[in-house]
């Protein structure tokens, strides 16, 4: 048992060296990449915003939008009804701004996730009435953007090559909360995920041509989908083309979680990374066990044979994650400092508590994991979505048609 423990421990410290090297390469690449002036390539945009309830610093996070510094775009936020909380805030944002702006009201989804039902009816008006814009960008309204966050999104797509563009999310706790912690850390798990060429496209912050859009017939493929990220992402893909992480767009959610929202969160996010990249989900099945059998069995095994080697080899691995996850809140605070507010950005000493919460962090994946093995249903914004397969999901409600909600009497398209 003591050898076999041993041999975990060094394929563990391996994994984890692997993800320090990750760790190292996503700081290379964002802290140069962040320098960069985004000019040249800005042809008209428009940003499209589906919205649900009221967020933490809901105005907060959709101020900046309007006040991106590019040349000529327009914005468009989506609500299911005209009785959603956000609808009226949004109104009332649209009616202080001289930016062009619009309110679509989507209706009910029925066989599809309401936020793709947003999307696309959103994205059916801007089809019919703006024939100017060349690049669709999609924000979501939790999450709050830089200045330069739509340029960066946009210029790396005058290369033809690359089929979209994305950035991330970084929690930041507004307080000591462990489920807060745990739920940043959690989330910023995943940066490393991200590099020059990343792997997926993240909803909350994704820059597309429009005819890339309509080539790719993302729109049908939404139809029926629950998951408007991992649907583009495989589109992208099977284009032979790639997706390119603008590091200068990541963005600020405040974070105040308690315990119920942490686990219907990770549970939820896992979930739907089970139905829609099953390969994903099985390789952080096996990270995540091997990781929790090694660490915690390996530390009663010390403790019992008192094998040295394990005494030894233990420290290191949670060292490895302590470095890495120091390295990934080094490179937000980096990226984030350009546009966060000094309230938003000061979270007190106690931030960096959430680094050594690895070990903690990789038991909840495996109860996420665990959890989202024996269900494919799951509960977003209130409503309950059965995702039979990728290009199936059952909505227990009906749905109504989309109308267009004008922000002035006018005969130009800024209304």
């Amino acid at each position: 048992m003591s050898t076999l423990f041993t041999v975990l421990a060094l394929i563990l410290l391996a994994q984890s060296l692997v993800a320090l090297i990750a760790a190292l390469r996503l700081a290379h690449y964002s802290l140069r990449y962040s320098s960069a002036r985004f000019t040249g390539f800005q042809p008209k945009a428009t940003v499209i915003v589906p919205c649900k309830g009221i967020d933490p610093g809901f105005e907060l996070n959709l101020e900046p939008l309007f006040e991106q510094n590019y040349p000529d775009y327009d914005l468009v936020f989506v609500t299911e009804s005209e009785s959603d909380p956000a609808h009226t805030v949004l109104n009332k944002l649209i009616l202080q701004s001289s930016r062009s702006a619009w309110m679509v009201v989507a209706g009910e989804a029925n066989g599809c996730g309401q936020k793709v039902h947003n999307l696309r009816a959103a994205i059916s008006m801007v089809r019919s009435i703006d024939k100017r814009s060349e690049v669709l960008v999609f924000a979501d309204a939790d999450a709050r953007p830089g200045s330069e966050w739509l340029a960066g999104l946009v210029a790396p797509l005058v290369d033809r090559g690359i089929g979209a563009t994305t950035g991330f999310r970084w929690y930041q706790p507004q307080r000591f909360r462990i489920a807060a912690l745990l739920l940043s850390a959690w989330n910023a798990s995943a940066l490393t995920l991200f590099s020059e060429r990343s792997s997926f496209a993240w909803g909350g912050a994704t820059g597309i041509r429009r005819d890339t859009f309509d080539a790719l017939e993302i729109m049908e493929a939404w139809s029926s989908a629950l998951s408007d990220d991992y649907v583009l992402t495989r589109a992208v893909q099977m284009a032979g083309l790639r997706v390119k992480f603008v590091p200068s767009s990541l963005m600020l959610s405040r974070c105040s979680s308690g315990w119920r929202e942490l686990i219907e969160f990770t549970t939820r996010q896992m979930t739907i990374t089970r139905v829609y990249a099953p390969h994903v989900w099985r390789l952080a099945l096996f990270s995540h066990v091997l990781f929790n059998v090694t660490f915690w069995g390996g530390i009663l095994v010390a403790a019992l044979k008192r094998n040295s080697a394990l005494g030894w080899l233990l420290p290191v691995i949670f060292i490895a994650g302590v470095v890495s996850a120091a390295i990934r809140k080094i490179v937000a605070a980096a990226l984030l400092a350009r546009h966060v507010d000094a309230e938003a950005s000061s979270s007190g000493k106690w931030a960096w508590t959430g680094t050594i919460l690895s070990p903690l962090v990789s038991l909840l994946y495996l109860y996420n994991l665990a959890a989202s093995a024996w269900t494919r249903r799951i509960t977003w914004r209130g409503i309950g979505y059965e995702m039979v397969s990728p290009q199936e999901t059952v909505v227990r409600r009906e749905s109504e048609p989309a109308q267009v909600i004008p922000k002035r009497d006018s005969a130009t398209t800024k209304v």
